[in-house]
């Protein structure tokens, strides 16, 4: 019994009210989540003896790992790739699906409420994509600034030209988990573009030399806004993003949307 003194003086943390006790009749202990009650009846010498004592326990030092304590915000990692089908081009502009296409990847904080099936994201992300044509006219700029087709030179082949924009962007994202122990789960919001630098990408040969040109500070909007929605399955995802405002500015290009799927992790 000198033990079971010992141990309620550790959980009670209050040396000046151990108890001694000898040849207890009967020891009694029950113990929930987060206290221990323990009923002692009888002792030598005296059968009328009774003492009860309820002392807290600490359920983290029971474990071997501990206790972790609840953290609402949580970083994700994010990356995609897709393919992009650009929409309501302008008349004489050709761009092909599988020539365009978009890579994100960058990290969000999430925010989930105890026992909440929703999370609430915020992130930051360098997107890059591109536009390629499926005609054969390349893209040019002129004195003012405006992007158009023109001709390749005579004899070249093999001949690529394409849009290339590049993003700072801002998901703002809202998951719904689709049950407790579900691995499923989908995302839908907003995700802000900040378009730091486009330009236009042309390649071609002539005989056997590799021509490329280059052209900057052509007139892409500078902020952009897409709506996104994705489906997961555990860490692997599917998405969908649909871009309602042109890539150029009015009247210093080509005008058109995107609708962008892809995979994502």
């Amino acid at each position: 019994m000198s033990a079971l003194a010992a141990t309620m003086t550790a959980y009670a943390h209050e040396p000046a009210d151990t108890t001694w006790i000898e040849n207890a009749e009967k020891v009694v202990i029950v113990t929930s989540d987060t206290t221990q009650q323990i009923q002692i009846i009888g002792q030598k010498g005296d059968s009328n003896f009774r003492l009860e004592k309820k002392v807290p326990i600490n359920t983290c030092k029971m474990h071997k790992d501990g206790c972790d304590k609840y953290r609402a915000w949580k970083p994700y990692f994010d990356f995609g790739v897709g393919v992009n089908t650009p929409l309501n081009v302008s008349d004489g502009y050709g761009f092909a699906t599988f020539r365009s296409w978009e890579i994100y990847v960058g990290f969000r904080w999430g925010y989930t409420p105890e026992k909440a099936l929703q999370t609430y994201s915020i992130g930051l992300w360098a997107d890059w994509k591109n536009y390629g044509l499926s005609t054969d006219k390349m893209l040019v700029k002129d004195g003012d600034g405006v992007t158009f087709l023109t001709d390749y030179p005579a004899g070249a082949t093999h001949r690529h030209s394409r849009v290339k924009i590049f993003s700072l962007a801002v998901p703002l994202l809202f998951h719904q988990k689709l049950g407790r122990n579900s691995k499923c789960s989908f995302a839908i919001g907003p995700v802000v573009n900040f378009n730091l630098r486009g330009r236009l990408n042309s390649e071609y040969d002539m005989g056997d030399a590799e021509q490329q040109m280059s052209i900057k500070d052509i007139g892409y909007r500078p902020v952009t806004i897409d709506l996104m929605a994705m489906f997961n399955y555990k860490t692997l995802g599917i998405y969908c993003k649909f871009s309602p405002m042109t890539v150029f500015k009015k009247d210093k290009g080509p005008q058109f949307k995107s609708l962008t799927f892809g995979l994502c992790l």
